[in-house]
Parts: structure tokens; sequence; C-alpha cells
């Protein structure tokens, strides 16, 4: 009957999640079962889709981490173009050339480390989920709409909050004058510089 059909769904469902849940182990320990060396050979090649096989919150995770390094690379480079300039990359040609310069050093630097990335979207996978079930809980909401809070407070607000939070304190420690409502040549600046270097 009815019943009988919703406990297989749901054992179905934890078999899914108790096996992305083993190949996030595997990946974290493989670098102890098979070395470190070999362990970043081979997670340097992981892509988001090799990631989703691990599941929804394993994808979210990496995505908040990853907007987070993008942001924090851009919050270095406009403090090093402050510091060696005495200008603001937004309003100073000279200081947005540096800015370009060390965004992508930190491009490059932040692909070779891309396996700590994808360890540390695994290690923080568990605290989406258990968001996402305490908005589902407190809210009444189904999963679907969980899951676009959780998008949105996290991937979306925590990035601008990284961005103009750390640009406000590259700001306040160099005593650079910094108008945010010009970020948009900063975001130009990034690619081309990624680009440049890709």
């Amino acid at each position: 009957g009815g019943g009988s059909g919703v406990a297989c769904a749901a054992e179905a469902e934890g078999a899914v999640a108790r096996r992305q849940r083993e190949q996030q182990r595997q990946f974290l320990l493989a670098g102890e079962k098979k070395g470190f060396a070999a362990w970043w050979k081979r997670n340097a090649r992981l892509d988001r889709k090799a990631l989703s096989k691990m599941g929804l919150m394993c994808v979210l995770s990496y995505g908040f981490v990853s907007n987070v390094n993008a942001m924090l690379t851009m919050c270095i480079s406009t403090y090093v173009a402050m510091v060696r300039t005495g200008a603001s990359p937004l309003v100073n040609a000279d200081a947005l050339k540096q800015f370009g310069l060390t965004y992508g050093g930190l491009y490059i630097f932040s692909n070779i480390v891309r396996p700590i990335r994808f360890s540390v979207a695994l290690a923080i996978a568990p605290l989406f989920d258990k968001a996402i079930k305490g908005f589902q809980t407190r809210l009444g909401v189904n999963r679907g709409v969980a899951v676009f809070l959780m998008v949105f407070l996290a991937n979306v607000c925590g990035t601008f909050v990284v961005l103009f939070g750390g640009l406000s304190l590259c700001s306040a420690l160099t005593g650079v004058p910094i108008n945010l409502s010009q970020i948009g040549s900063l975001v130009k600046a990034g690619k081309a510089a990624r680009t440049a270097v890709a």
C-alpha cells in the first residue's frame, strides 16, 4: 500500500545518502592510503561533475567555498594595490594594473591548491545539510525551498558580505578611500587577469 511505498522511497533515499557519504569519506582518506602526492595529483583533476556524484550538499558547499575564495582573492589584490600605489584600483590606472598583476598570481595559486578547496567543501557539506533540514523544520517548507534559501543566504548574501566587508577592511587598514559603487571595474579587471593567465 501507500505506507510501504513511502517506506521503500525513504529506504532508497537513505541508501543514496549513505553511498554519497562513503564517496566523501573515501575522498578525504585517499591521501592517507595512497600518499599525499598521489592524492593531490588525482584530485587536482576533479571537477564539478565529479563532485556532483557526491551529492547536492557537496555541490552547494563547493559553490560557497569557490565564491569566498574569489572574493578573498579580489580583496587581497585590492589591498596589495593600495599598499604599493597609495591609491584605489577603482580610480587609479597604476593601482588597477597592480591589482591585475596580483590577482593573476593569486588565481594561478588558487588553481594549484584546488584539491584543498574540494576538501574544505566536503568537510562543510554536512553543515549545509544540517542548515537545510533546520529551515525545513523551523519554517515548515519543503526541501526545494530550503535549498533555495541556503543558496541565497550562503552563496549570494555571504559572497557580498565577504566582498564588501573585505574591501572596507582594506580601506580602513590602508587609509585609502574606496567607492564600493564602482566595484564593477574590479570584477572586469579580475576577469581580464584570469583570461591572461589561463
